[in-house]
């Protein structure tokens, strides 16, 4: 029954008109983009070997699609291509059900990443990774080493999962001083620090994490988007301005009407 599923989700994918011309590129990101998702959907359902039937079918769309030649910079080609091979391989790999999601996840963050122009999935990992970054905070504050290194050790894994995404939206000096600043973190030089010194570190690194979401959030909007709110925009503007005009015209006629009985 599985494979009758599958083979009906690969039947449609086929069925997908290749994109052409301008408006064609986009549609073959759209495309990318939501075989990446139906493949994390159904890790995510534990059907693993369907995802990574799924994931194949992406390669193949991928160098259809002329996607290879419309990729930025060999930063992205790199990110795409080496999540794509980690996910796969992940699929089948005798590990956990949450590291194989996790394999996939980032796989599929790199892929919006790379299709979004504003407010990519993985800044939604804001609040888990400063949350973790917390409890770091709180444990260096109480001298605990062990609930310190378990709690960094979450940091590291949820960073892990958005750090190719962020290479590709953030700029190198933002990420370099996160990858710093973690590398900092973990050394054991850290615990041989003073207090002041332990709480400079971690101001820097919070600062720093802090920055590298604020700065894609602060990108510029998707220009369809913009388009789209213009045109929204101008017709809102059209309809109050003729409703006004229409409000005024009418007043102006109920005061001429009772001119004569003054």
């Amino acid at each position: 029954m599985k494979r009758i599923g599958l083979a009906m989700l690969l039947s449609l994918a086929f069925l997908w008109p290749a994109p052409i011309g301008a408006a064609g590129q986009t549609n073959g990101w759209e495309q990318l983009d939501d075989i990446s998702d139906e493949a994390l959907q159904l890790a995510k359902n534990g059907r693993f070997a369907e995802a990574k039937e799924v994931l194949r079918y992406f390669s193949k769309r991928f160098f259809a699609l002329g996607a290879k030649e419309r990729l930025k910079s060999a930063d992205e080609l790199r990110a795409v291509t080496v999540t794509h091979e980690q996910a796969v391989k992940a699929m089948m790999a005798p590990i956990s059900a949450e590291d194989k999601v996790a394999a996939i996840t980032q796989f599929r963050l790199v892929v919006d990443a790379i299709h979004s122009t504003y407010q990519p999935l993985w800044t939604e990992m804001e609040p888990a990774v400063m949350e973790a970054f917390a409890a770091v905070e709180k444990a260096a504050q109480q001298g605990e080493q062990k609930a310190y290194a378990a709690a960094l050790r979450q940091l590291l894994d949820r960073y892990t999962l958005i750090e190719p995404s962020v290479k590709i939206d953030v700029p190198p000096d933002i990420a370099t001083k996160v990858d710093d600043d973690l590398e900092a973190l973990q050394a054991a030089a850290f615990w041989q620090r003073g207090e002041d010194e332990q709480r400079e570190q971690l101001a820097d690194a919070r600062q720093d994490l802090e920055a590298l979401f604020a700065g894609v959030k602060k990108d510029e909007a998707d220009p369809s988007l913009i388009w789209v709110m213009i045109s929204t925009g101008g017709v809102i503007v059209l309809t109050l301005t003729y409703v006004g005009w229409r409000k005024y015209k009418g007043e102006k006629e109920e005061k001429r009407a009772r001119q004569p009985e003054d």
